[in-house]
């Protein structure tokens, strides 16, 4: 007796002996270079599993998209743990399914026992907000919620966490960076990354070469880091950043430096390799939303010790972007509509380049339309339109009502 007072209350026996949502991944990815108006679809099912017949007045899914804003002023040092604000969070996306309610019925359904799958199929537009989590003070939050509205007046609800990422052309086509300058009487300088997108916990190698112009000045110290920062763009509007990674090499002398000759001459070589934190609570993605961007540079400041004493410095600075490591087989695990030409413009399979003679020129308006003969090709002429009757016909209201939508409407 004493024991059944600590115990939690047994579910009816009608109650689901298994209840989750199922997708094919809990990774969502849509192009972030698609600027046209685009919907993608992402497929799932709620799997329900019933000892005794359940009823039941609706089964529904929800598909939500949370934002919060409430910098702390402790940012980057978190001292003590945000205190969230309740009301700071606001839904700014909200999709609703419903798999057993009739329009313009309220009567129950009786679910008998056994297993049960709903599947159903939901649209993100190219324009969805990227998720943004690690920060309790600021994130983008996306969740699936499946809901079973009893008879009774209960509901059973079973909530799975989403995350939609983005993909970037830049991303698959990596493009190395130079920069090369010449400070006169004083060094001719040249730096250069392998690329201006990296994935988290990755290297960022940042080769530096040198060729001193002037008698006696060398290298004093370098200093490489990771900038973030972020920027509101609704209220509260605001503006911070923070050090993500930092590298401090105290150089050598000259002879210390490895050697590379080439055209432009002689250089003095070094590098200097950066380790990107492996979690988004150290360092976000890059990403620019209607109310959020977070943009991230690398900053390389480079100090000179002159003949004379003094010191001067080269400043340098490269906007870098971060993303999610990209999985290595796209079309197994996932499907991002809008890339395959991307995914596949390098294959080598070019179409041949048209002929001069293959187009005709622009005709002004008293110019008579070329002559062809009767047996070329490309004289096909137009189509009647008396043809394509079902076309012309304007559809029936009985055909409308019998086509229906192809998915149910959110």
């Amino acid at each position: 007796m004493i024991l059944n007072l600590f115990r939690g209350p047994s579910p009816p026996p009608s109650a689901p002996t298994y209840f989750d949502i199922r997708l094919e991944s809990d990774l969502v990815w849509v192009p972030g270079d698609d600027d046209s108006a685009r919907y993608y679809h992402v497929l799932g099912k709620i799997l329900l599993c019933l000892n005794q017949p359940l009823c039941v007045k609706d089964i529904k899914v929800h598909f939500q998209g949370f934002r919060y804003m409430n910098w702390d002023k402790n940012f980057p040092e978190f001292i003590i743990k945000h205190r969230k604000i309740p009301f700071g969070e606001r839904v700014f996306m909200h999709q609703i399914w419903s798999f057993l309610r009739i329009p313009g019925s309220s009567a129950p359904v009786n679910v008998p026992a056994g297993n049960h799958e709903f599947p159903f199929d939901f649209c993100l537009s190219s324009e969805t907000p990227e998720s943004v989590q690690g920060l309790d003070d600021c994130y983008i939050r996306y969740h699936l919620k499946a809901q079973i509205q009893t008879t009774k007046g209960g509901n059973l609800d079973v909530v799975k966490p989403v995350r939609v990422c983005r993909i970037h052309q830049s991303v698959l086509f990596p493009v190395s960076k130079t920069l090369q300058r010449v400070w006169p009487q004083k060094v001719i300088y040249r730096a250069t990354i392998p690329s201006g997108t990296y994935s988290f916990d990755s290297l960022i190698p940042v080769n530096l070469h040198f060729i001193p112009l002037v008698k006696g000045i060398r290298i004093d110290g370098i200093n490489t880091h990771v900038i973030e920062s972020h920027k509101s763009t609704q209220p509260p509007v605001g503006h911070r950043s923070r050090v993500i990674v930092e590298d401090n090499y105290q150089a050598q002398e000259w002879d210390g430096f490895e050697t590379l000759s080439d055209d432009d001459g002689h250089w003095y070589c070094l590098t200097r390799v950066l380790r990107l934190p492996r979690t988004t609570i150290q360092c976000l993605q890059s990403t620019r939303t209607s109310f959020l961007h977070v943009d991230h540079i690398l900053s390389i400041r480079i100090g000179l010790l002159n003949p004379d004493g003094h010191l001067s410095e080269i400043s340098l600075t490269w906007p870098i972007l971060i993303h999610f490591p990209i999985p290595s087989a796209l079309s197994e695990y996932f499907t991002i509509p809008g890339f395959d030409h991307v995914l596949f413009a390098g294959n080598g399979q070019t179409d041949p380049l048209p002929h001069y003679k293959d187009h005709t020129m622009h005709r002004t308006p008293d110019e008579p339309l070329p002559e062809t003969s009767p047996d070329d090709p490309g004289n096909q002429g137009l189509p009647e339109y008396a043809e394509w009757d079902s076309l012309s016909k304007v559809p029936s209201y009985s055909t409308a009502i019998r086509s229906g939508p192809s998915s149910p409407t959110p």
